[in-house]
């Protein structure tokens, strides 16, 4: 679990005065400006009152993309800095998220390093990173993951959160099956001792609103602090009749007992609910038309999609000593998913008067539980005079997963342009039923130890021991059911030297498995396989550009083997024989000029292919191919330039190269460029304005793609935003 701001002090407050942590005192004493002078940009490793110099997570206000000095939680469990970590790592705090424009989770990956998304409800089954898409990307909550599954990320607001960390590379020695691409952790609010309170409304094109108001301090004398905040964002599109309403609400509260023991329960409701979801535009001529891009062909009476999923968590930390903490997470996740709407369009080429058609007419839903535990303990100290850093611990999950639904059958001819407003009911008859009733039950193992050879060079290993049963009842195919258990290794080693205070290098090489698709949507006969296996070998760069700014370099190499592929005898089966590979080079850059010029950008190149695959009935070999949805690079560029104290400008460009949408590389998504541009007016320290353009040129372009349509982003949009702190 990510370590919230709180565990920087374990002691109550003393009733007649409330002592702050360093970190806390620097948050509240921040001013409300996201300009920094070049002095005061390199922050020092947040302290608590007692002396402990364990990293801390980046302050609110903090707007660094690599903040090398702070905690990076999600990438180890040692509580080491983003710079003592051998991965690449960044973390977006709610302020830097504020700064760049991001509202939803998939602006804000999209601006990560090397990172592209699709825009489509369903946000990691369309995530592409270090070669990788699908389940290879896993969205993590607060530091914990649910196991085996791509579909629990919605399309959700950020509002609410207090920072995303993202891990690019393999993670399965943290957090099992899965996330060989990237890990991504949603780290919410969390109570303070100091007395907070916010509250922002934003206005938007196609008459979209957005509210957030959070408050948070010491309640009951003192005896405890707590935590609150509501997001509700409801937007329209400039696709006809889709309107989107998403909705979370947090809370939680800190209940110190005596000087050594803390305990943190949290709970949290997200409610998303989409009217006519966008499903895509039909390709012309393989080509995107934009001609068409504000047509929506789900445009049922009766369509709809949502979720309604809740968390609930209680975290515990006992520090017995200076050098041993223990921390136990116990959670429950609750969530029932649904869909009912038509979702493939095909253009009828020589039609007249043109015509599409649309198909699978999906009735389905899932109804989703989790309910695990994970206990760990943490010694910092030393080996034979040797600065060491020790964990340990196991955790264990059960998992329900029903699935009903209708086989997506059902198909119409409509006008291109003028699709009839019709029910469900008018494509097929055939509504859901009970489908699938899945079960896995896990437990793991997991070591993590860092130990100082010299001042300068540490050597850091890391293993994990996954054992996991899964139980799958097929109710649509006659009641079959399969049975298997996977017992699954995974480590990591590596090694970092300090050349100087400011120039770290690392070296590491790590394993990862994930199963060839969601365990969860495995056909029986894909039961038997085993998991996929991944091999990833990174070295890297962190630099402390003197105070002024952070500079990270990455190149790796990944081997995934053992890929579902059809079966040449019988292509309905998969055989797990495939290979594919990715090498890459990835940069961030964060620079200050000076106190009124600050300058992003970020960059990665990957050179993907398909080692050993095949396709098609005869087999196709598509061995050297590209896999699909993975640009060569992704480039980001940011420009924020404050001319007075009270006034801010910032633009951000993006520019992502082509992608082929099959592995059969006869079809391409073209490449795209993008501008943004805001304005912001700082009324006092405490009170803001903002206004925002997004896609500034109107580019017309699609994140992602199915075989016959384009899911075609936004046009150009505006935004006025106000914001108060207290």
């Amino acid at each position: 679990m990510s370590l919230p701001p709180i565990i920087v002090q374990s002691k109550r407050p003393p009733r007649a005065k409330k002592p702050a942590t360093t970190q806390q005192a620097t948050t509240r004493a921040a001013p409300a400006t996201t300009r920094a002078a070049p002095a005061t940009t390199r922050a020092a490793p947040a302290t608590s009152v007692d002396g402990d110099q364990t990293p801390r997570p980046p302050s609110e206000n903090d707007t660094r993309t690599v903040p090398l000095n702070a905690a990076a939680a999600t990438s180890s469990r040692l509580g080491l800095s983003v710079r003592e970590t051998p991965a690449s790592v960044e973390i977006l705090t709610q302020e830097a998220l504020r700064e760049r424009g991001s509202r939803v989770l998939r602006e804000a990956i999209e601006q990560s390093t090397g990172f592209t998304a699709g825009a489509i409800p369903n946000i990691t089954s369309t995530v592409s990173v270090r070669g990788f898409i699908n389940n290879s990307v896993n969205v993590l909550y607060d530091g914990v993951a649910l196991p085996h599954n791509s579909t629990a990320a919605r399309y959700t607001d950020l509002g609410n959160l207090e920072r995303i960390e993202f891990l690019r590379g393999p993670a399965s020695v943290l957090y099992g099956d899965g996330s060989v691409g990237a890990i991504i952790n949603l780290v919410p609010r969390y109570p303070t001792w100091v007395p907070k309170a916010d509250a922002e409304y934003a206005f938007s094109s196609f008459n979209s609103h957005r509210v957030h108001a959070g408050v948070g301090g010491p309640v009951l004398d003192n005896k405890a602090a707590v935590r609150f905040d509501a997001t509700v964002n409801n937007f329209g599109s400039s696709v006809k009749h889709t309107r989107s309403q998403l909705e979370q609400y947090n809370g939680s509260i800190l209940i110190p007992f005596g000087q050594d023991l803390t305990l943190t329960l949290s709970a949290e409701k997200q409610i998303d609910d989409i009217k006519n979801a966008y499903w895509g535009t039909p390709f012309v001529n393989g080509q995107l038309a934009g001609f068409l891009r504000n047509i929506n062909y789900n445009n049922l009476t009766d369509a709809r999609l949502g979720s309604d999923s809740d968390w609930l968590r209680a975290n515990l930390v006992w520090n017995p000593t200076k050098e041993w903490e223990i921390r136990n997470i116990a959670y429950r996740y609750s969530a029932y998913r649904h869909w009912h709407n038509v979702e493939n369009f095909a253009y009828n080429a020589g039609s007249n008067p043109p015509t599409v058609t649309r198909k699978w007419f999906g009735d389905l839903d899932h109804d989703h539980g989790v309910l695990g535990d994970r206990i760990q303990a943490r010694h910092i100290g030393d080996i034979a005079g040797f600065a060491n850093r020790f964990v340990i611990g196991a955790e264990a999950s059960t998992v329900s997963w029903k699935s009903a639904r209708n086989g997506f059958p059902g198909s119409q001819v409509v006008d291109a342009f003028n699709p009839p407003a019709v029910p469900f009911s008018a494509g097929t008859s055939i509504l859901r039923t009970l489908a699938r009733d899945v079960s896995l039950d896990s437990w793991a193992i997991f070591v993590e130890d860092q130990l100082s050879l010299t001042k300068q060079l540490k050597v850091l290993g890391g293993g994990r021991f996954d054992h996991f049963e899964g139980d799958w009842l097929y109710l649509d195919q006659g009641g079959i059911r399969r049975q298997q258990t996977y017992r699954e290794p995974s480590y990591r080693g590596a090694l970092l030297y300090d050349i100087t205070p400011l120039t770290t290098i690392y070296g590491s090489y790590s394993s990862a498995s994930e199963g060839g698709d969601s365990l969860y949507f495995l056909t029986p006969q894909q039961t038997d396989l085993g998991l996929t296996k991944a091999r990833q070998t990174e070295v890297g760069l962190k630099q402390d550009i003197f105070g002024r700014g952070e500079f990270t370099l990455a190149a790796y190499h990944i081997i995934k083997k053992n890929l579902f592929v059809p079966d040449p005898a019988n292509p309905n089966n998969r055989i797990h024989v495939g290979q594919q590979s990715s090498k890459g080079l990835e940069a961030t850059l964060a620079y200050r000029i000076n106190e009124q010029w600050k300058f992003d950008a970020n960059a990665a190149f990957v050179r993907a292919r398909l080692d050993d695959y095949t396709e098609g009935n005869p087999p196709v070999s598509y061995a050297g191919n590209v896999p699909q949805f993975v640009p060569k690079y992704v480039v980001n560029l940011g420009l924020r330039y404050s001319p007075f104290e009270s006034w801010e400008f910032g633009a951000w460009l993006r520019h992502v190269d082509s992608v082929f949408i099959n592995n059969a590389n006869t079809q391409k998504l073209p490449a795209y460029t993008t501008v943004d541009v805001s304005a912001v007016y700082k009324h006092n320290k405490n009170v803001e304005f903002a206004a925002r353009i997004r896609n500034l040129t109107d580019a017309l372009y699609a994140t992602w793609s199915g075989p016959t349509q384009a899911y075609i982003a936004e046009p150009r949009t505006f935004e006025i935003s106000a914001r108060a702190r207290f």
